[in-house]
């Protein structure tokens, strides 16, 4: 009995470690399911914990070569902001972007750790209020370079699992214009300028497509 259960669990194993590490499928399409980013600064702002959470804002599109993957990927979200116990900003930010880059696999395991580069372009906007009487519309657009790491689970041949972090450089020109409420004094001001964001986790789900049997 214990040996048929050993030949079960291995075969099980077996199973596991097949999934998606021989280069069995051209394509994958991953989902974003959670991610959590790190905002650009609104006006002169600290950006001290600028951190917001999102659900679903993400595609990606893979094309597999062996242990690299290309990697196209959009993401987007929308949504309204308060930092008003710490910055003293309120309002509604809209965030998109749209990348081309490579991962690079570690193994050919179950349990995959890789590296990656995305770059493309990038578009920030924020509409609101900043120190309770500044009324502010701020636009950047801009490209961003993204380096980072994450690990995949193959879970089964065409389901894969994976985690992910990055660090970006966004270097944008910036459209800010404001009204202050208590002069009634209206400000616009562009200019170009970079920022260094981190972007702690990332989830989602990867599916497999297009067999190469």
């Amino acid at each position: 009995m214990k040996r048929l259960l050993t030949l079960c669990l291995l075969s099980f194993l077996a199973q596991l470690t097949y999934a998606q590490v021989d280069g069995t499928y051209k394509n994958s399409i991953a989902i974003r399911g959670y991610s959590m980013v790190k905002l650009p600064k609104i006006l002169d702002q600290s950006n001290s914990g600028n951190y917001v959470n999102t659900a679903l804002n993400g595609v990606m599109l893979k094309f597999h070569d062996n242990q690299i993957n290309f990697r196209l990927s959009g993401s987007y979200f929308s949504k309204n902001i308060d930092f008003s116990d710490t910055q003293k900003t309120v309002g509604k930010v809209s965030d998109y972007s749209l990348k081309l880059g490579f991962e690079k696999n570690f193994n050919y395991s179950t349990i995959q750790p890789y590296f990656f580069m995305d770059m493309g372009y990038r578009s920030n906007t924020f509409s609101g209020m900043v120190r309770n009487n500044l009324i502010v519309d701020a636009n950047k657009d801009g490209f961003t370079l993204a380096p980072g790491f994450g690990i995949k689970i193959n879970m089964l041949k065409e389901l894969t699992f994976f985690a992910e972090g990055n660090a970006e450089f966004f270097y944008f020109m910036s459209k800010d214009e404001s009204l202050n409420q208590t002069s009634n004094i209206s400000d616009v001001s562009k200019y170009w300028k970079s920022q260094f964001l981190i972007n702690p986790i990332s989830i989602g789900l990867q599916f497999q497509f297009g067999s190469n049997d």
